[in-house]
């Protein structure tokens, strides 16, 4: 019997292999997807046939001599098939729960692949060279390598995530991550994010076989065709805060949001691709302080230590429209501790080079989702309102009124942050306009005055220490 790095889940919440179903009513088990006949021993030695029922997550069983109905929990549980060799041979599989095991015959080969192929989705299996050619490495991480399979039964692609139980075995951390990436990935249902098909378990590996997307990275294609156009940027915009809206709604939170962590899945459709990997994502019970994410998509409150919730994601979401709108990301470095320092401090610029040919409402919407205060940056659901969204009712919104100079984008934007006040005397056209994270309008300071590196740096560490958020007391390093 295989050593299930899940057995202790197993054991921390199913005591026994059947629970008795007190509520009389069967629907509440679920909706069933499979039914046959399966053999188990009884105390005599011999076989006894009774029909079994497979829901999305449970083995069910009606004792009809008493009408009570009983099931068991598969999520965690391990299935491994086996073959006896003895005067006729005979076909099954045995489900491990802790240290334990039941032990299930079916009737014949044929049936027992029908078996296995249905609670495949419902379990833990053990036989993936059974099921999967892999082909080739498409991927690589800390804990975790990705590869291109091909199904052997359907032909079809996937991307195999495989584990090394090495890793998960090395602290509790490691282990609770991965059982909560997996949790996560079962609940989700949703076009736009990469799906989790089915569970497998070696002696050495957890393998997650994950929905293949063949159009490469979000940073990929920003790297072959360049930015998108503020059509598109409004299209794939809207998309992805649906998709964040549908996870808010479901209390989980991503974490990790990044061109890489978007994969597109047509070559020639620039808004259409799935989220991945939601390996730092979790549950959203109530204030969260891990400190996890990648150097600048990260939200500012996460590196200040603040407690955070599912906004943080909003924040990296304005980060990808940074970036998609400009084709440059606002807080590159030399290094990404460099990149740390100015992701935390949140100075935004933007350059007429690169948004000279960017609509207000545009920038209006990029200023909203990248605000650092979290408690004035919108949700997903309060971002969606906003007007830019709706340029198939108002096309001359986009484009059309687009400034041709800077001299006068500010002058209908929100004042959280608050820009440069780009009308002072000294500022060019070719220069950027600098972003200071909680300033009010009544804070707005003269670009000639950040000429001095030195002085810059004093105002604005300043004007932060003098302007309290509320609720949330924000530590500032000099």
């Amino acid at each position: 019997m295989l050593s299930s790095i899940f057995s202790k889940v197993e054991s921390l919440t199913e005591s026994h292999f059947w629970s008795p179903h007190e509520n009389h009513d069967r629907e509440d088990l679920g909706e069933i997807v499979y039914q046959g006949t399966l053999s188990r021993q009884n105390p005599s030695g011999g076989l006894r046939l009774e029909t079994y029922y497979l829901t999305s997550k449970k083995l069910i069983y009606f004792q009809n001599s008493n009408g009570l109905t009983k099931y068991s929990n598969l999520s965690w549980k391990v299935i491994e098939p086996f073959v006896e060799e003895e005067a006729s041979r005979r076909y099954g599989f045995c489900i491990s729960y802790g240290k334990k095991c039941k032990y299930f015959y079916t009737k014949s080969s044929d049936d027992l692949d029908k078996w296995l192929n249905h609670l495949s989705f419902s379990a833990i299996m053990t036989d993936i060279e059974n099921d999967y050619l892999f082909q080739k490495q498409i991927g690589t991480g800390s804990f975790a390598a990705v590869y291109l399979a091909k199904d052997l039964d359907s032909k079809k692609s996937f991307a195999i995530k495989s584990i090394n139980k090495v890793v998960i075995q090395r602290n509790k951390r490691n282990l609770d991550q991965i059982i909560r990436e997996i949790e996560i990935m079962r609940q989700i249902d949703h076009p736009n994010i990469a799906k989790l098909y089915k569970i497998y378990e070696s002696e050495t590996h957890v393998h997650l076989v994950l929905e293949y997307v063949a159009g490469g990275t979000l940073l990929q294609r920003l790297t072959t065709k360049g930015p998108f156009s503020e059509e598109k940027s409004a299209k794939f915009i809207e998309k992805f805060l649906k998709v964040l809206r549908y996870l808010c709604q479901n209390n989980i939170v991503h974490r990790d949001i990044k061109p890489e962590n978007i994969l597109m899945t047509d070559e020639n459709k620039d808004t259409s691709f799935k989220l991945i990997d939601f390996g730092l994502a979790c549950v959203y019970t109530g204030n969260l302080t891990s400190s996890c994410g990648s150097p600048g998509y990260v939200a500012p409150e996460i590196l200040r230590k603040i407690p955070y919730d599912p906004k943080v994601d909003v924040f990296s979401a304005g980060i990808i429209l940074y970036i998609i709108l400009s084709g440059r990301a606002p807080f590159s470095a030399g290094s990404p501790k460099e990149t740390l320092v100015k992701n935390r401090e949140c100075f935004i610029t933007f350059s007429e080079k690169y948004w000279g040919n960017v609509s207000r409402q545009a920038i209006n919407v990029v200023l909203r989702l990248t605000q650092p205060n979290p408690l004035l940056r919108p949700t997903a659901k309060e971002a969606l309102a906003y007007e830019w969204f709706r340029w198939k009712s108002n096309e001359n919104m986009l484009l059309k009124s687009t400034p041709t100079s800077f001299s006068g984008v500010w002058s209908n934007l929100p004042t959280n942050p608050s820009p440069v006040d780009t009308s002072k005397k000294g500022l060019s056209s070719n220069r950027s306009v600098r972003m200071f994270p909680f300033l009010g309008e009544k804070n707005r300071i003269s670009m000639k005055k950040f000429n001095n590196p030195k002085l810059a740096k004093k105002i604005s560490m300043d004007l932060r220490r003098e302007i309290e958020t509320p609720k949330i007391k924000v530590k500032i390093h000099s």
